[in-house]
């Protein structure tokens, strides 16, 4: 089997664990996991004999260490569609309560710090945050009840402002790692700004395992 040739998030469907080696490489598994993991490589220009013996080697630790994580498969519409909710929906309203404390005492404690830097993430997290909340609003009253309804061909018109939504999302994600230097910390942080850091990145893992469950799995349903 060429692994190569298949799409990334064929890999991942297979067992949800291989996104953390995924989002290791800074590969797109959700947004864009329907693209060809050999075209993604060569776009990137990544060490392709490196890159896909650190998969076999992660693959192979996966295989002993459990067996495989793909329950959402064998999940119903309704099923997949509370898992989401309940997990990934409530996740995220609960760290962005945390965040709204801690990006506005950074900005306040250390804006003479470094004025650029903490301008740019009180700005892409305001965006982020307004973004997601409406974001779950929608899914939750428009987009769900029409697939919990069977009224697929309306779903259908509400998945593609879904999907375009998630690529706004992804890439506000994207401008904060690249204005944190990929979340390294300034010698001068505190506990407040490390913690600030740390959820920002959980919320980037949870919302591309989130992402990924939708596009991917469920959406692809109809």
């Amino acid at each position: 089997m060429n692994l190569l040739e298949h799409s990334i998030n064929t890999l991942v469907k297979e067992d949800i664990r291989m996104a953390s080696f995924f989002q290791n490489e800074k590969i797109d598994f959700c947004c864009n996991g329907h693209r060809n993991l050999g075209e993604v490589l060569k776009e990137k220009g990544v060490d392709e004999k490196r890159f896909m013996n650190d998969l076999k080697e992660y693959k192979e630790s996966l295989d002993g260490n459990g067996e495989k994580v793909n329950f959402y498969n064998q999940m119903d519409n309704e099923e997949l569609i509370g898992y989401i909710r309940s997990t990934h929906h409530t996740y995220t309203r609960s760290v962005l309560k945390e965040l709204d404390q801690y990006v506005a005492a950074i900005v306040k404690a250390h804006y003479r710090h470094d004025k650029p830097l903490l301008l740019a993430i009180n700005s892409l997290y305001g965006k982020l945050r307004v973004e997601l909340h409406e974001h779950l609003i929608k899914e939750e009253v428009d987009l769900f009840p029409l697939i919990m309804d069977g009224r697929f061909d309306e779903a259908k018109k509400e998945i593609e402002v879904t999907e375009d939504e998630h690529d706004a999302a992804g890439n506000l994600l994207a401008e904060l790692r690249k204005v944190t230097n990929d979340y390294t910390l300034p010698s001068w942080a505190c506990t407040t700004f490390s913690a600030t850091y740390h959820n920002l990145q959980e919320l980037e893992s949870d919302l591309f395992r989130h992402i990924f469950l939708e596009n991917s799995i469920l959406f692809e349903r109809f």
